[in-house]
């Protein structure tokens, strides 16, 4: 079994806290995101000496997301793809491929969502 801490951070603390990682020598692995139904829970997932350490950010529907990429370059592929799977703005990205990514120009918004179904609907009524 995998024990990682959580630590649970905001916006506002967001950028120290990751700085206070990379700084301590942790590894920059991934950002996963999952929509909660509420709101998103965003976690950054970093390595030190094989432990996994995370850090859970809540963003309400709507909130945009700061960039981390000046801190740890490597998350402007994960927050790119957030963008595109989830439709969550990330500002301050350094390279910021607007929505196509990992998406095509005919893939559903935000396929990853819990409304995407309802999304999806639309966009091919409209089509139609």
């Amino acid at each position: 079994m995998i024990n990682a801490e959580v630590k649970a951070i905001t916006k506002e603390t967001l950028k120290a806290e990751v700085k206070a990682k990379i700084d301590g020598g942790n590894r920059f692995v991934t950002m996963t995101c999952v929509d909660t139904g509420s709101d998103f829970d965003i976690y950054y997932h970093f390595d030190l000496n094989y432990q996994l350490s995370n850090l859970q950010l809540k963003l309400a529907y709507g909130e945009i997301l700061p960039s981390v990429a000046e801190i740890t370059f490597p998350a402007v592929l994960a927050e790119n793809e957030i963008k595109d799977l989830f439709g969550i703005e990330v500002s301050g990205l350094p390279i910021d491929y607007q929505g196509r990514f990992v998406l095509s120009e005919n893939s559903p918004k935000a396929p990853l969502t819990k409304n995407c179904g309802m999304a999806l609907d639309v966009r091919v009524k409209e089509e139609q």
